[in-house]
């Protein structure tokens, strides 16, 4: 192993090291290095991709892209020794880009039956790139930075893995699902993904949805908010605010009318569908990600605007209906149709809405505040004020 060169990456305040090795070099450490990193997507599997491809060119002397680790041991210094970091440090070592190389090789030393042939395999030489003393938000960074190939990260998978240690944070009796955990039916269970919309809705005081650009934006901006949005409490604080929302709503017991009644349509994992029924119910209604973003960046807005309204202080212990609950059903449900039938983007109408809608409900000095019904039609005209 020869290391090339040592460079100083200002962006993360890493060391960059570049290194020469023989595969079998490599391979003392690659079978941790698949499971040691929680943001990795899983494995490409197909024989017509181009990893399949790999396999072939490999063998015939094609020489692959370097291999980015990353090498967080406190005070290590991986370039005075680096077979000892790779034989004896392995828990410190995580990957960055690689994953399907890394599996590549490990195949073809499984599959290769001819002994010449899996010697020369075994002494080829491949780079690794090393960075040395990077933190979590640099591992978070260049991951993203460097996912630039044919099976690029989903927006969610990426919304998880610049929160994904929120994700542990114990609140109460509140229960947070990843994407494929998304069954529960529990009143105070809620998809992951869309806590964390809302929560980065009340951080950049906008009820928009991410998008890929915004999330390296964030990832570049995240050390100048990170004493807010790394603040577990303030996570805690959000979610428990809008649970209770969300208990006084089903305390409301809020349905339409049995003969206005069709089966939901939920749409994609963003929620842009175009229901005739945007919600039957009071929790259908209100329990979706564009609501919640609204209520994010409502509450953050009106903070700032000077108004005495504070996570930890929200109460919905006096919410009320303010008049028919079936009428009150049939009007939102009305609203939203009347806005996906005007809207370019439908998504960002709805987030508009619930965003005005929560502006009114949640002000103390607003003449709608706690009441459902003066709340909808105040985000309703304000909606179609401010253009859709």
């Amino acid at each position: 192993m020869e290391v090339k060169s040592v460079l100083e990456d200002h962006k993360v305040r890493a060391k960059s090291i570049l290194v020469e090795m023989e595969v079998q070099q490599y391979l003392v450490l690659a079978e941790h290095l698949i499971n040691s990193n929680p943001f990795q997507r899983k494995r490409v599997r197909g024989s017509k991709t181009v990893y399949s491809l790999l396999k072939r060119d490999f063998l015939e002397g094609c020489v692959i892209p370097p291999i980015v680790l990353a090498y967080t041991k406190d005070g290590g210094d991986f370039a005075s020794n680096p077979m000892k970091a790779f034989h004896e440090e392995k828990t410190h070592f995580s990957l960055l880009d690689g994953l399907q190389r890394t599996y590549t090789l490990l195949d073809l030393r499984s599959e290769i039956e001819d002994p010449e042939v899996l010697t020369t395999f075994m002494k080829r030489r491949i780079r690794c790139e090393i960075y040395q003393g990077i933190d979590r938000l640099g591992i978070l960074y260049r991951m993203l930075t460097l996912n630039t190939g044919q099976t690029t990260m989903s927006l969610r998978h990426q919304v998880e893995i610049m929160y994904i240690d929120f994700l542990d944070t114990r609140i109460e009796h509140v229960q947070l699902l990843r994407e494929p955990e998304k069954t529960s039916r529990a009143l105070s269970a809620y998809s992951f993904k869309d806590a964390i919309d809302g929560f980065n809705a009340y951080i950049a005081r906008s009820e928009s949805p991410l998008d890929r650009g915004e999330i390296l934006d964030n990832i570049t901006s995240l050390e100048n908010i990170s004493k807010e949005t790394r603040d577990k409490d303030l996570f805690r604080d959000f979610i428990l605010a809008w649970d209770r929302f969300i208990v006084a709503i089903d305390g409301l017991a809020l349905r339409l009318p049995d003969d206005d009644l069709e089966e939901d349509l939920r749409g994609d994992e963003d929620g842009n569908a175009s229901p005739r029924n945007w919600g039957s119910t009071g929790l259908r209604a209100f329990k979706r990600p564009q609501a919640l973003s609204g209520f994010g960046a409502s509450v953050s807005i009106l903070r700032d605007a000077g108004d005495d309204v504070s996570l930890s202080l929200l109460d919905f212990s006096t919410l009320e209906i303010g008049g028919d609950g079936d009428e009150f059903m049939l009007s939102l449900n009305r609203s939203i149709s009347t806005l996906n039938s005007r809207a370019k983007r439908i998504g960002n109408a709805q987030r508009l809405y619930f965003r005005q809608f929560f502006r009114a409900l949640v002000s103390p000095s607003s003449g709608s505040f706690m009441n459902l019904v003066k709340s909808e039609s105040e985000a309703m005209t304000s909606s179609l004020r401010i253009g859709i």
